[in-house]
């Protein structure tokens, strides 16, 4: 159903340029893609008001497929989706990168002016003997971006300062139905899925101490793109998708590629997976059309899945 893992994780922005500096001067991603999309097509695959524009610029490492989609839209509401946001909040959450030296880049990050939500953090996890050093911070349009380093031996391999994304992350407030859609409807595979031990991350995300966690990590078998990371915590909260979503500023979607739009269509109708927009045809470069539909995932996030055609 899914070709490879996350194809692309879309973030509403407010300055382009300000978030091209962040992902490409700093983190060190390389632009590929720069489009205008069509009003009458975002206004049918976002719901949004008639007269509606977006600049779409996407990004990506050297080693991955996923792309970093940043769209600009306009008008946009000024509104961060995190704004009054817990962290906890079902939805989806951030971002992680890998880092080489998560002190340094600690201290680099707070002389810019950006602010912490957890500043360096040495564990070991108890279910792999590798310890790691972790940071997140407010990036861009308050999008969560977490840093993790290797501090065990064998190391990866780094050319800059950072390279590949590890995963997007979402609080659940139930992970069996996390289960049922990405394994059971989507193919993919769940490679993690443990109780952690009490107050293993709760300094991590500044959730209350004692907080009971469960974590697990789903991909598609055979890829190296982002896993999908999903917390379940036992704070109860609200659900952030009811502002993650344009013209609202932040990560606000994934998108994922399929071979067959249609017959996935008809497997959600068979789940009775909500479908919020689409089919819609949306141009793209050369002589490839994608063809698109947007649905409400587990804890009413918002999913993409498109199919990649060749057109004469």
């Amino acid at each position: 159903m899914i070709n490879n893992g996350i194809a692309r994780i879309l973030i509403s922005v407010s300055d382009l340029s300000e978030s091209l500096e962040f992902y490409r001067d700093i983190l060190q991603m390389s632009v590929v893609t720069d489009n205008l999309f069509e009003s009458e097509i975002i206004e049918q695959l976002w719901n949004l008001p008639t007269g509606t524009t977006a600049q779409s610029v996407c990004l990506k490492n050297d080693e991955q497929t996923t792309l970093l989609e940043l769209i600009e839209f306009q008008p946009h509401s000024g509104k961060y989706i995190r704004t009054d946001a817990n962290i906890h909040h079902y939805g989806l959450f951030g971002i992680a990168f890998r880092a080489k030296n998560v002190d340094a880049a600690y201290n680099y990050f707070q002389q810019q002016g950006y602010k912490f939500i957890c500043p360096p953090i040495t564990y070991t996890p108890n279910w792999v003997p590798v310890t790691v050093k972790e940071a997140i911070l407010f990036g861009p349009n308050q999008t969560p971006i977490v840093l993790i380093e290797r501090l065990t031996e064998p190391k990866p391999v780094i050319k800059g300062d950072f390279s590949i994304i590890l995963d997007s992350a979402q609080f659940v407030e139930n992970l069996e139905e996390v289960t049922n859609f990405y394994v059971d409807i989507l193919g993919m595979n769940k490679v993690f899925d443990q109780v952690l031990p009490p107050g293993m991350i709760d300094d991590i995300l500044q959730l209350p101490a004692g907080t009971q966690s469960r974590m697990a990590f789903i991909n598609k078998p055979g890829s190296n793109s982002p896993a999908l990371e999903f917390i379940e915590c036992s704070l109860k909260a609200q659900y952030l998708p009811e502002v993650a979503k344009p013209p609202n500023l932040g990560l606000f979607a994934i998108a994922f590629e399929t071979d067959n739009l249609s017959a996935l269509i008809d497997k959600f109708k068979t789940y009775n997976i909500k479908i919020i927009s689409g089919p819609l045809e949306i141009s793209s470069s050369g002589n490839k059309q994608v063809k698109a539909i947007t649905v409400e995932g587990p804890n009413r996030v918002n999913l993409q899945f498109f199919e990649l055609r060749e057109v004469d």
